[in-house]
C-alpha cells in the first residue's frame, strides 16, 4: 500500500468531504492513509469517529487564527515520524513543512486549491504564488477556477503543473430516496455549511419571514445543518423574528445523518459569497434535489450550466430566494426536472470513485515521472 497522508482543516467543511471521500473510494485498499488535521478549530467530532471507526491514523495541530507557522515543526516531526509517499496539501497554509518534507524525501506533494479565488486573502494569494512554483502538482476543482488563477497569477502560472479534478460525492449512498422518507403536509427547505461570514444562512432566514408573509398557509420548515462562529447569532436572529418553531440547527451531522437530512428535504438551498465547488451541492444532486442558490462565483456555473439543476438568486436577497422557492413550489414538474438533471450530473462528473482514480493517477505517475493516462496538463485555455 502507497503511504499517503492527507492536510486539511480541523472543522467540519469541504476538506474533510474530500479527503474522506478519497479514502472511501479506494475500495481495494491502494493507500495507507495518514490525515493531519490543522486549524482554530477543535478537530470535529465527527471526523475523529470517522477515523476511530476506519482505523485511520491522525494528528490534530490547533492553531490561533492568523499564527499557523506555529505548528509547522510539530508538521514536519509527524511527517518525518510516519514517513509518507506522498502528501496531499488541503490546507495550504501548511504548505512550507510540507515543501520541506516532499523535498527531502521525494515525496510528490499535491497542493489542492479549495478557497474561492474572490475571496483568497492576501496570505492566502502568497501561500498560491509559493504553491506554483514548488508543489509537484496543483490541483484545481473546475476549469472556471483554472482560468481565474491563470489570470492572476500571469506570468507565474505553470500549466504543467496543473490538474483539474472535481470533488465527488459516493452517488450510492447520496441517492433520491436514500434515507429516511419525505414528509408531507410541509415544504421542507436547507442548506448545508459551516457557519462563516461568507456564508448567508442570515438571508435564508430572513425569507422564511418572507415566505410566512406572501403564503400564510403553507408550512414552510428551514433546516441549517453545520456549525460555526456565526451559528449561536443566527440562532438568536431566528428566536427573535419568532421563527423559533420552524427554524431546525441540528449542528455537524456524520455522513449517516446527513443522507436522512437530504432526503427529507423537497429543496435545497445555498447562500453564499462564493465557492470552489462546494460539497453540500454535489450531495444535494447526487440527492435528486432541486437548487436556489446564489448566483455567485463557483455557483453559478454548476447549477445554471449546459444542464441546469437549479435556479440562481442575484444577491443576497431574501425577498429574491422567497420568490424562486414559490416559483418552484408552483411547478412540480420543473422540480422533478432540474432534480433530475442534477443526479445525472453527479453520476456522470462528481463520483468519488472518478476522483480517487485521477488523484491516484497523479500521484504515480509523478512518482514515476511519466504523464501518461488522465495525468495531462491542461490546456491553454484552462479546458
Amino acid at each position: 500500500m502507497l503511504k499517503v497522508a492527507q492536510i486539511l482543516y480541523s472543522g467540519m467543511g469541504g476538506h474533510g468531504s474530500v479527503a474522506f471521500s478519497l479514502l472511501g473510494a479506494d475500495q481495494n485498499r491502494e493507500w495507507r492513509p495518514f490525515l493531519g488535521f490543522l486549524g482554530i478549530e477543535p478537530l470535529s467530532g465527527a471526523y475523529a469517529e470517522q477515523c476511530r471507526t476506519r482505523g485511520i491514523s491522525h494528528r490534530y495541530f490547533p492553531v490561533v487564527a492568523g499564527k499557523s507557522w506555529r505548528a509547522w515543526g510539530a508538521i514536519f516531526a509527524w511527517l518525518s515520524d510516519i514517513g509518507p509517499e506522498a502528501i496531499i496539501l488541503h490546507s495550504i497554509t501548511a504548505l512550507l513543512p510540507c515543501l520541506i518534507y516532499s523535498r527531502s524525501r521525494n515525496a510528490p506533494l499535491i497542493v489542492v486549491e479549495h478557497q474561492s479565488n474572490a475571496l483568497k486573502s492576501r496570505s492566502e494569494w502568497a501561500f498560491s504564488f509559493l504553491a506554483m512554483l514548488l508543489a509537484d502538482r496543483i490541483v484545481t476543482l473546475t476549469p472556471d477556477y483554472d482560468r481565474e488563477l491563470r489570470r492572476w497569477l500571469g506570468p507565474f502560472f505553470r500549466p504543467e503543473k496543473v490538474r483539474i479534478i472535481p470533488n465527488g460525492v459516493d452517488v450510492s449512498r447520496f441517492s433520491p430516496g436514500n434515507g429516511s422518507d419525505r414528509r408531507t403536509g410541509s415544504i421542507r427547505l436547507g442548506m448545508a455549511a459551516r457557519f462563516t461570514e461568507i456564508r448567508r444562512q442570515d438571508a435564508l432566514i430572513d425569507m422564511l419571514s418572507e415566505l410566512r408573509r406572501r403564503e400564510p398557509g403553507v408550512d414552510w420548515r428551514l433546516s441549517l445543518a453545520g456549525d460555526g462562529v456565526t451559528r449561536e447569532a443566527l440562532e438568536r436572529r431566528a428566536q427573535g423574528l419568532g421563527l423559533g418553531a420552524c427554524v431546525n440547527f441540528p449542528g455537524q451531522l456524520n455522513e449517516e445523518e446527513m443522507i436522512a437530512w437530504y432526503s427529507a428535504l423537497d429543496i435545497y438551498l445555498h447562500a453564499s459569497e462564493g465557492e470552489t465547488l462546494s460539497t453540500s451541492l454535489l450531495q444535494a444532486m447526487a440527492s435528486g434535489l432541486p437548487i436556489i442558490a446564489s448566483d455567485a462565483p463557483g455557483i453559478g456555473n454548476l447549477v445554471a450550466g449546459e444542464t441546469d439543476c437549479g435556479v440562481l438568486v442575484q444577491g443576497q436577497s431574501p425577498q429574491g430566494f422567497a420568490a424562486a422557492v414559490i416559483g418552484l413550489v408552483e411547478r412540480p414538474e420543473a422540480v422533478v426536472r432540474l432534480g433530475a438533471n442534477g443526479r445525472r450530473l453527479a453520476e456522470e462528473f462528481y463520483s468519488h470513485r472518478q476522483m480517487f482514480s485521477k488523484y491516484k493517477c497523479v500521484i504515480e505517475n509523478k512518482a514515476s515521472g511519466s504523464e501518461a493516462g488522465d495525468d495531462r496538463p491542461v490546456s491553454s485555455d484552462g479546458a
